[in-house]
């Protein structure tokens, strides 16, 4: 009984929208009503993403036409059944697939429109031909096969990343849409302690073959002083070159995320995945959305008070939307803040309301200052090969605004956490490196609800950390730690080498005795440079020569007053030949045990 009828059913407020009261969707050439005129004209199709005035969403739609069945309209096309699906809903689908905690996945409409991509405003609105000038130049002609609707997929280095990337393309047979799956190689290999133990693994044992096959050519007739000395210093180097390879592979690796950590937030696409995934989750469970608000930091001074508490200043800025700036309490604060500071301050220093400008909506732009002292949660067991991590957290003032804080990217000029932003370059650190800076997310479950009566506020709550990864520069460490370790070690050797069949043994226990203290005493400057309850791995060293000193008084008493067969053989040449081989192959054990 009347021209324009069209209930829609939306499933998830379980309510009805006439679309007919928005606007006329008979009428052809406009994008808005291309669900029913192209369905109309055309038959049952997908059509283009486009904007829903009276959802006030991009929609896909796939429709049907019926007919009349009877009457002189018979045949004639009555009215279309559509089936809307709302674009995000692809984007969801997409981030709940395995693609490692940096890849993502795209998902392009016939005409090659975005209906899924980790950038949320590329939904809808960009075209592929868009995006391939900001992109490689073999992502770019990967995008290019995906627009043709090919199947393949390209191997390249992603400079955002610094990683080798994997790009896998193909067309969905069903609707004819295409989709592409980036994957990033470290994520599918963990990381590259694997391969660095295969590394280690073929060392030890071609070090073993070796010294095995020379110890069996000099073992034609028997071993002499020469070969039982070349054996030791052979034996020797092989050692140390292992503790070496060990070493470096730990020094120079990259700090492993932590459960429940992110991974880098290096651009914009990762930063939406992330929101994606917590929107997916809040529609799951019917609760209210987090609603993210731009964060950037930038640290002009940091330096560590001790080995738990850390120094830092510089300057804090939000974007906050304009629709909610009056309806929340604006404002950040740092979790880790010290309770023993007594300088720490946070005060805003600047506001301005910056206005919506072409395809960018307008924020409240709010400036601080601060100065505060950090307790961080730092692990010393690794010391002096342990990754130096500084973990910044920010997180909203007020739980009940149901903010997410989210890492300002576009403020920045770079964001390859090796380009270390958010850092002043004139920040040094003595005896540490600074190697990259980046932002992340955590998600965190409190096990209560700090008297708000809603537990569901305070479980999986995103929190965004800003991290600094240092690098200790080993000289400093090994020149104060290891040179006594090394001296003494030479000392007892040399006194070992000198000593003759003696009845006197006061001598070798004062001179025992004091290579035991110089290295106690060193040991005590080590633990109070370092307030750790750990056991350091650079305390082993310590451990080892402790024993190494309790050896060779034993054979030093034992060779020069009594009868020995093993030491007399050759003038105590047997514990001299093994008593460097001896000492390194504890050291590698310790080394092998702790990091292998």
């Amino acid at each position: 009984d009347q021209r324009l009828y069209c209930p829609y059913y939306d499933k998830g407020t379980q309510d009805y929208l006439f679309v007919e009261e928005s606007y006329d969707y008979t009428v052809g050439g406009q994008t808005k009503s291309a669900w029913y005129t192209e369905v109309r004209d055309t038959g049952a199709r997908c059509v283009e993403p486009y904007f829903a005035s009276a959802a006030q969403d991009w929609f896909v739609d796939f429709g049907i036409p019926f007919h009349y069945g009877s009457g002189p309209k018979k045949g004639e096309v009555r009215g279309t059944i559509t089936m809307s699906f709302l674009a995000s809903g692809f984007g969801n689908l997409v981030h709940g697939l395995s693609l490692g905690k940096t890849g993502y996945g795209i998902i392009t409409s016939n005409g090659g429109t975005f209906l899924a991509h980790p950038i949320h405003e590329y939904i809808g609105t960009t075209r592929l031909e868009e995006v391939r000038e900001e992109v490689q130049p073999e992502l770019a002609e990967a995008l290019e096969a995906l627009a043709r609707g090919e199947t393949g997929s390209v191997s390249f280095h992603d400079p955002e990343q610094d990683a080798q990337a994997l790009f896998f393309h193909d067309r969905i047979p069903s609707s004819g849409w295409g989709i592409g799956l980036m994957f990033f190689k470290d994520d599918l290999l963990d990381d590259h302690r694997a391969l660095d133990h295969r590394y280690i693994r073929l060392a030890l044992v071609l070090s073993l073959v070796f010294v095995c096959l020379l110890a069996n050519y000099y073992n034609k007739d028997f071993l002499d002083r020469t070969e039982i000395r070349n054996l030791s210093i052979l034996s020797s180097v092989l050692l140390l070159a292992n503790i070496w390879l060990v070493g470096y592979f730990e020094h120079a690796a990259k700090r492993p995320l932590a459960e429940g950590e992110s991974a880098p937030i290096v651009d914009l696409g990762a930063t939406q995945r992330f929101i994606a995934r917590h929107h997916a989750r809040a529609e799951e469970l019917k609760t209210e959305k987090l609603r993210p608000v731009p964060t950037g930091l930038y640290l002009d001074r940091m330096e560590f008070m001790d080995s738990y508490n850390l120094n830092i200043g510089g300057r804090a800025w939000q974007k906050v939307p304009l629709d909610i700036a009056d309806e929340i309490e604006i404002g950040f604060t740092f979790p880790q803040m010290s309770p023993f500071s007594e300088a720490s301050y946070i005060e805003e220093t600047s506001r301005e309301t910056i206005a919506a400008k072409e395809g960018e909506e307008g924020f409240l732009l709010v400036g601080w200052d601060f100065r505060v002292t950090l307790l961080l949660n730092a692990n010393y067991a690794d010391y002096p090969l342990d990754k130096r991590h500084i973990d910044i957290e920010l997180a909203p003032l007020d739980r009940g605004d149901h903010l997410l804080l989210v890492p300002d990217l576009e403020s920045y000029s770079y964001t390859n956490p090796s380009k270390k932003s958010g850092l002043n370059p004139r920040i040094v650190i003595s005896g540490n490196e600074i190697v990259e800076s980046y932002f992340n997310f955590s998600v965190e479950t409190y096990d209560t609800d700090f008297g708000f009566g809603n537990k569901g506020l305070f479980e999986e709550v995103p929190l965004l950390h800003y991290n600094i990864n240092l690098r200790r520069t080993l000289f400093n460490d090994f020149v104060t730690y290891l040179i006594p370790i090394i001296v003494s070690l030479l000392m007892m050797f040399i006194l070992i080498y000198a000593c003759g069949k003696t009845q006197e043994r006061q001598g070798i226990i004062e001179s025992m005795a004091a290579f035991f203290f110089v290295l106690v005493f060193s040991h005590i400057d080590l633990r109070k440079a370092v307030v750790t309850s750990d056991l350091m791995y650079i305390e082993t060293y310590y451990f080892v020569t402790y024993l190494m000193v309790v050896l060779s008084t034993w054979n030093l008493i034992t060779y020069s007053k009594d009868k020995s067969p093993i030491f007399d053989y050759n003038d105590n040449q047997l514990f001299k030949a093994a008593y460097f081989p001896l000492f390194l192959s504890l050291v590698l054990g310790v080394t092998l045990w702790r990091f292998y």
